[in-house]
């Protein structure tokens, strides 16, 4: 039995700890998976205490997991590991069958795992946290209770200060398919003999005034009386999806300036040998616009070397607008999902550098580059 406490103790702390740190990571990611999951709860109005939510998940986890990896506080820790268990259980049970987000996000991009998956995840996790909790009482500690308070108290502090800095600058470890050194085209195809989205397809036919569901194999194809009157498909389940998906990027045109709009000029950029600086700000309403400004003298020289400078955002044309009318340098503007640029890159606005398909670089706002150090990474 003691064995199965061990075992049920280092599993726990090993999971809890990995949780915490990958999430503290990116704690951005964090904060939109929580609205992801507050719009799927009609609870969108939640959505303004995302990223605080997500530094307290992170941080709880962590300082969960170091306790049961120590032997910190046993019974408290053991308590945690449960009340979180049972906190979560339930919400991935109806996160797998109502299917409102595509992954939990318990461990942020790291790995991710199916909705089902990550309810059989919790259900073994449960099972090893009630375990843990009933023979709690029998674990002898390893430190006297000053020490285990500032090891906790300084594991704390470590958890909250990482995230903050992963905040500020970009997160130090690139989970996501668009990280410095990835040949974007590779991550998106879909390999031969991949597994295809299984469908089935309902036709609704109305006569006499009685509306009747076919599907394809027995829809009255041949008594012509019967009237179509619409069709929906319905996906039964997901096929492989390539890491890169939807990617798409689109001219925009100010009036009374000529250029085409709605053109998709991603194959375009992929393909251009030269290099290519991508200026990214989801969201212009709540972009930092002094390091938007800041970017002149590195957009002249871009100018002057003939490299290709696009600045891609998902908001509104009045934002557009607002923000074309302010700026000091002459770029062209674009439009893409808000959630591939999210993904893309955590900063708002932020920077990536591309050459031939590949990232070369990437730069949050509070890390801009000067001419100088962006001369050392394009010669």
């Amino acid at each position: 039995m003691n064995n199965l406490k061990t075992l049920s103790r280092l599993i726990l702390g090993i999971i809890f700890t990995f949780s915490g740190f990958v999430k503290a990571v990116d704690p951005m990611g964090s904060a939109i998976k929580f609205v992801d999951y507050f719009n799927a709860m009609g609870l969108s109005e939640l959505s303004s205490f995302a990223l605080i939510l997500a530094f307290l998940l992170s941080a709880a986890e962590f300082i969960v997991g170091l306790a049961l990896l120590l032997n910190i506080k046993p019974r408290l820790a053991s308590l945690g590991a449960l009340a979180f268990m049972i906190l979560f259980t339930p919400l991935t049970l109806w996160i797998a069958i109502v299917n409102p987000v595509q992954d939990c996000g318990c461990f942020g991009d790291a790995i991710v795992l199916s909705n089902w998956e990550t309810f059989w995840k919790n259900i073994i996790l449960l099972i090893l946290s009630i375990v843990l909790l009933v023979k709690s009482n029998e674990t002898e500690v390893w430190f006297k209770a000053r020490m285990a308070t500032g090891i906790l108290g300084l594991g704390f502090l470590f958890i909250m200060i990482f995230q903050w800095y992963n905040l500020n600058h970009l997160p130090i470890i690139d989970f996501r398919p668009y990280s410095v050194g990835t040949y974007l085209p590779d991550k998106m195809i879909i390999p031969e003999g991949a597994k295809q989205d299984s469908v089935i397809t309902y036709l609704y036919y109305e006569k006499y005034g009685e509306q009747k569901e076919f599907t394809a194999e027995n829809y009255p194809w041949e008594d012509t009386s019967w009237v179509w009157k619409d069709t929906k498909t319905v996906l039964i389940q997901k096929g492989y999806e390539p890491p890169i998906h939807d990617f798409d990027i689109y001219t925009f045109a100010f009036k009374n300036i000529g250029d085409e709009a709605g053109l998709n000029v991603i194959d375009q950029l992929l393909a251009d040998k030269n290099y290519s600086l991508l200026l990214i700000a989801d969201d212009l309403k709540n972009a930092a616009f002094e390091p938007i400004k800041s970017l002149t003298n590195l957009m002249n020289y871009c100018q002057v070397h003939k490299y290709k400078t696009y600045f891609i955002t998902a908001s509104v044309v009045t934002d557009i607008l607002n923000i074309h009318s302010k700026l000091p340098f002459m770029i062209d503007f674009y439009l893409a999902d808000g959630t591939t640029l999210k993904t893309m890159i955590r900063s708002n606005p932020g920077l990536i550098l591309l050459k031939e398909g590949k990232v070369i670089a990437k730069w949050h706002y509070n890390d801009f580059p000067s001419i100088l150090e962006f001369e050392e990474i394009v010669k």
